[in-house]
């Protein structure tokens, strides 16, 4: 593909960038399915009452009743309507949530760095690369610093592969291997420029890679529990209502008669609303929390949110601001000048420091009387070791400008402990290096030691062992992260919550110690842990230290992993913060990985559930909050609808058995479906919290969708309701069998009403609720309402829905009938709130 257009400084512009993408697409690996459209009109057109009142529609056809063959035909149109809309505010919502959390590119376009969704990518972009980048579309190297990627994805091998910039200027075709990166590979270290040569399905491996960031949204454990759900009651309507038309048949009621009553009892019985309200809630929830700085990406996390038990806490940029600021450097013996401590420090960073701390080590450098640019004047950078995990430091080596017979020097700097390993220390200085780190680390501070020496002749060998071996330690630099100011708030409502803190992080044991007690997390005296610590006991000793112990210092990313999987053996439900291409193990082994969204590389984000944009932890409280409210929600819509759903079932049932005329026919079925549909979805949807929800116990994972007690309470008052309705109608029956249905129905539909404050007051008095305050709510509370006398005085409606006009008396016998069916619940129960169950055994 050309790239002539590009200017290798400036990049593309934005107008040939925008031209670039007409020609040749967006940059997506996977086309979307021409057929998806279609397919989702045929799961949606699939609704069983809608099949069913087609059936209905076709016998009553077939037995010369074509008005009301029509009718029913008609109600297809708004039971389909309810599902498109409901189903679309889903999709709607989860589209905007996908755009959101959709992965993003750094680019140069027209001479300015910024960033663009990564479909958007064109042949010819200037892309700059970072350690914890994807990399999203095929280019060629123009620029780079000790830039190595990982290509297992794509190659099946795991050696990290680096790269150099490509020898010829402005080529892309000639380009050498080492000169390419490729989709789907990801950046280990170091950093550079490559310019894009193919997007999407033209990249090498178009048809291979499947970036983690891009994968959609799947079943969550919670839907497929309530898929099983319907599925079964869908079975038993089908089962049972087959048999009843056989009963029918045998018992000599014409088939046609015995088939309209075989499908009025299965148009009850289906119960698609639970699969419909489940999916809605949880889709919206998602996006809810994305407007606060919160981005779900896997609609699983929002229902698991209400059962986390342990929160495993990075400290920097969580609890902490993450902006560190070097104040105070200290060197080490009394021979040992501040100008040599800092210049030390000046050549341990890279000349051009993207790194936040090691600016600040050049800053503080600049501010104390070190020409920083004069130093690198006269020394030149000849090679740099990578940041070695297990000793926590990295170092560079450098010559200076007097050709092969000049100087070389080496500079290290990281964890005091690491940096010790390589140095020549006599025990005194052992112990004064040891005693000033802990009194910095004390005061909460993160402490980097500084060492070097200059090259024995011979220089050095390029043998990272051989020429760290023998330093000079220079000193000390302590930087201050400030903790966040709603961290202590934050982390005093997750413990009042039942949720346990823990806090990892690689910082010195003081350090992890003052910030836990800064922020308020609980632990005992014995309850903080090094990773050398862990390293030293066998499996059994080191569960029982991490269910034991609240701080975990000096931690390494595969001690994290393993901290999780102990966790979750022991049956805790794990919440893991991280931000690093290596914690994407432990995020993926969490049940809920959560990624930093300002420092987390992209490899975190990808791997994690949830992405926090502000690194806050706050932000996290809030979203246990919001998962415990959503659960809520769910329940009492899910409780609503076993009340309706028994009392549909009972009364299309019980009629004919007690020797009573059909009460519900289909007609009335659709009535009553306009009401479930949107009752269920709408009017519980985004309710506040109740008071205790912060305030109880994790609600367990094993734990049914609604605790019985509260299904028994639902259920029965769906029987009551069925009581009052029949025997309403079986008295009323000597005025007619359509007054007496009307009757009976102000009783099912107020009743209706009814069940809503129910579920809607939960456990509470009905009289210490606080009304609603969303408009939503009392709109369909009015609209239902208003059904009865709307439907009851339009003739052509009335003679349609076998209904009539019906005598002041009886409304007020019907509405009084639907009180006390369900008015008993109106003291309130002992029980605990709707998703609060007694909490499992803790330690």
């Amino acid at each position: 593909m050309p790239a002539a257009a590009t200017d290798p400084l400036g990049g593309l512009s934005h107008d040939e960038a925008a031209r670039r993408l007409k020609r040749y697409g967006p940059n997506r690996l996977v086309r979307a399915s021409r057929g998806a459209a279609i397919l989702a009109f045929i799961r949606t057109a699939a609704d069983p009452m809608a099949l069913m009142l087609a059936a209905a529609g076709a016998v009553y056809y077939a037995l010369g009743e074509r008005t009301d063959a029509y009718v029913l035909f008609a109600a297809i149109v708004p039971v389909l309507a309810v599902d498109v809309i409901l189903e679309a505010r889903s999709r709607t919502a989860l589209k905007k949530l996908a755009g959101v959390v959709a992965p993003r590119a750094r680019v140069v376009r027209s001479g300015v760095q910024t960033e663009t969704p990564t479909a958007d990518l064109v042949p010819g972009d200037l892309l700059l690369l970072k350690e914890g980048d994807i990399v999203h579309a095929d280019a060629v190297v123009r620029s780079s610093s000790n830039l190595a990627l990982d290509e297992s994805q794509l190659t099946g091998e795991a050696e990290p592969v680096s790269k150099r910039p490509c020898e010829t200027p402005g080529a892309t075709a000639d380009a050498s291997e080492d000169s390419r990166v490729y989709a789907g590979s990801r950046v280990l270290e170091g950093q550079g420029f490559a310019e894009v040569t193919a997007t999407g399905e033209r990249t090498r491996y178009g048809d291979l890679a499947r970036l983690v960031a891009e994968v959609g949204p799947r079943p969550t454990p919670l839907e497929r529990k309530t898929g099983r759900m319907v599925r079964w009651m869908v079975g038993v309507a089908i089962t049972v209502s087959a048999l009843l038309f056989v009963v029918r048949m045998l018992g000599g009621a014409p088939a046609g008669k015995a088939f309209l009553y075989a499908v009025s009892l299965a148009m009850s019985a289906v119960g698609e609303e639970f699969l419909l309200v489940l999916t809605m809630f949880l889709s919206i929830g998602a996006y809810r929390l994305s407007q606060h700085g919160v981005l779900v990406r896997r609609l699983a996390s929002v229902e698991t949110l209400g059962s986390t038990t342990v929160i495993c806490l990075d400290k920097t940029g969580t609890l902490t601001a993450g902006e560190f600021v070097l104040e105070e450097h200290l060197p080490l013996g009394p021979e040992m000048s501040e100008d040599a401590l800092l210049e030390a420090a000046a050549l341990a960073c890279e000349p051009q420091a993207a790194d936040t701390m090691e600016r600040k080590i050049l800053a503080h450098c600049t501010e104390h009387g070190i020409d920083v640019d004069a130093l690198h004047s006269r020394w030149h950078l000849e090679h740099d070791y990578a940041f070695d995990p297990v000793g926590k430091h990295m170092s560079h080596v450098w010559s200076s400008g007097d050709g092969a017979g000049g100087a070389q020097r080496i500079v290290a700097k990281g964890a005091l402990e690491g940096i010790i390993e390589h140095c020549d220390l006599s025990q005194a200085d052992f112990a004064r290096a040891e005693s000033a780190n802990a009194e910095m680390a004390g005061r909460g501070m993160r402490v980097l030691a500084v060492a070097g020496r200059d090259a024995r002749p011979g220089g050095f060998n390029g043998v990272r062992a051989s020429d760290e071996r023998g330093l000079r330690l220079f000193g000390l630099l302590g930087f201050r992260d400030p903790l966040r100011a709603a961290v202590p708030e934050a982390v005093a409502q997750c413990q009042r919550a039942g949720v346990e803190l823990k806090l990892i992080t690689g910082d010195h044991a003081l350090t992890a110690h003052a910030i836990a007690d800064a922020a308020g997390i609980a632990h005992s005296d014995d309850g903080i842990v090094t990773g050398a610590q862990l390293d030293s006991v066998d499996q059994p000793a080191f569960e029982a230290l991490v269910r034991r112990c609240s701080i975990f210092a000096r931690i390494r990313p595969e001690q994290k992993y393993a901290i999780v999987e102990a966790l979750r053996r022991a049956g805790e439900v794990v919440a893991m913060t991280g931000d690093g291409i290596n914690d994407a193990p432990a995020l993926r082994r969490a049940d809920i990985g959560v990624a930093m969204g300002r420092r987390g590389t992209e490899v975190a984000r990808a791997a994690a559930d949830i992405v926090l944009l502000e690194d806050d932890f706050s932000a996290m409280v809030a979203t246990i909050r919001e998962g415990r409210i959503l659960l809520d929600n769910i329940q009492r819509a899910f409780l609503y609808l076993v009340g309706f759903k028994v009392m549909l079932v009972s009364l299309t049932l019980l009629a004919p058995v007690f020797g009573l005329p059909l009460l519900l026919l289909p007609v009335n079925l659709v009535w009553l479906e306009m009401i479930v549909h949107p009752v269920s979805a709408l009017a519980f949807e985004g309710e506040p919290a109740v008071d205790d929800v912060m305030r109880r116990p994790p609600r367990p994972p094993s734990a049914p969708i609604v605790e019985r007690p509260a299904a028994y309470r639902a259920a029965l008052s769906g029987a009551l309701l069925t009581m009052m309705a029949l025997a309403l109608f079986a008295l009323r029956l000597r005025d007619g069998e359509n007054y007496a249905r009307s009757v009976a129905m102000v009783v099912a539909v107020v009743g209706s009403l009814f069940l809503v404050w129910a579920e809607y007051a939960g456990t509470r008095r009905w009289w210490r609720v606080r009304a609603p305050e969303q408009r939503r709510f009392w709109l369909v509370i009015f609209a239902v309402a208003a059904s009865l006398p709307a439907f009851m005085l339009t003739p052509p409606i009335a003679t349609l829905l076998m209904i009539r006009p019906i005598a002041p008396a009886d409304w007020g016998i019907a509405i009084l009938a639907a009180a006390i069916a369900v008015g008993w619940r109106a003291f309130g129960t002992r029980s605990v709130s709707p998703s609060a169950s007694p909490a499992r055994a803790r330690r």
